[in-house]
């Protein structure tokens, strides 16, 4: 969702509901380059507020990361999570690339549940054959009051932001290889897990379940009778491994993520409807609970689909020496690296 004309150099921003991530690259003999990124702790719950006191809370805490990193530009690319996003596929008669965004806007009060004066929209075509008679597209959408609490967050920052992108779409750019595969991102958030099937390299569909990190934490602190800072420790170190703990820890948490799995059965079940012929060939996992112990191997039994943790520094280049500490961070910056790779890959 561009907001203004873009400059050829920016940097990601990832807000997080408890903390900041960013990345700036540059492109450097063709190849994206790392400059500099860093991370930043935010009191939980603060970027959820609306209340202008905490929005220039997020402001403060923002600009002392961009000062500790020393970021070369003012310039940003920032995330919106799926839970903030409205999207549907909308069907088309054939046309024009530059025909859809016209068409569009005469379609899209049938399918974003708020007045099209009030949201800002953009759209993805998913059918790349030119001679289809019928295409798809993916229209999505997000409230002006959250485009605007951005802006006025970036803002008060003292930086430009130059265009808002969705997470799960620079997650694909980041850790999807550029092939003519179809993947399912899913990334496990703090209070939701997120999910995009990216074919061919475009967005087919965004979903979002409201099962993060904190409810799975919650849940298993009430069935074992701990508190939560103990029941985050169980979840971290014994996960859904069965033999640990009598498999306590793995019964607490499956009912949430087998929400989860069925909400990524029924998105692709819904695409592969409109796209015979196409295959999820595999799922990529991101955010702090993809590390949980075992989770790759119980989402892999569960799809029936390999599943891989995510690299978001695969297309970047790096000095060696940051090998071991990048990888040790993947996770975690999936956004941030994508929204910095946006226009380079």
């Amino acid at each position: 969702m561009d907001l203004f004309i873009e400059d050829e150099h920016y940097f990601g921003v990832d807000l997080g509901n408890s903390g900041i991530r960013l990345v700036e690259l540059k492109l450097i003999h063709d190849k994206p380059t790392l400059v500099t990124y860093g991370d930043i702790e935010l009191p939980f719950g603060l970027m959820s507020s609306d209340a202008p006191a905490d929005q220039a809370r997020v402001s403060e805490v923002l600009k002392k990361l961009v000062a500790d990193a020393r970021v070369s530009t003012k310039n940003v690319v920032a995330g919106l999570p799926a839970s903030k996003v409205f999207a549907s596929v909308v069907k088309l008669p054939k046309m024009a690339d530059n025909e859809i965004a016209h068409t569009i806007r005469f379609q899209a009060d049938k399918y974003i549940p708020m007045p099209l004066d009030q949201v800002k929209l953009d759209f993805f075509r998913i059918t790349q054959d030119k001679e289809a008679e019928e295409i798809e597209v993916l229209l999505v959408a997000t409230p002006t009051s959250v485009a605007n609490k951005y802006l006025n967050i970036f803002q008060q920052a003292g930086l430009e932001l130059m265009a808002l992108d969705i997470n799960a779409i620079a997650q694909s750019r980041s850790m999807v290889p550029n092939a003519d595969i179809d993947v399912v991102v899913v990334e496990f958030a703090s209070l939701t897990t997120d999910m995009g099937l990216i074919s061919a390299g475009v967005p087919g569909l965004i979903r979002s379940v409201n099962v993060g990190a904190k409810s799975l934490i919650r849940v298993t602190s009430q069935n074992l009778g701990l508190d939560e800072a103990q029941a985050e420790q169980f979840v971290r170190k014994f996960g859904l491994t069965q033999t640990k703990l009598e498999g306590q820890v793995y019964r607490s948490m499956k009912p949430l993520l087998d929400n989860v799995v069925e909400e990524i059965k029924r998105s692709m079940e819904f695409f592969y409807q409109s796209n015979p012929g196409r295959k999820v060939e595999k799922v990529v996992i991101t955010g702090g609970p993809a590390s949980i112990p075992e989770m790759p191997v119980y989402l892999a039994n569960a799809l029936g689909l390999p599943v891989e943790m995510g690299n978001p520094w695969q297309k970047i280049s790096y000095a060696t020496e940051f090998t071991d500490r990048l990888s040790g961070m993947a996770l975690s910056y999936s956004t941030a690296v994508g929204l910095a790779l946006r226009n380079m890959v």
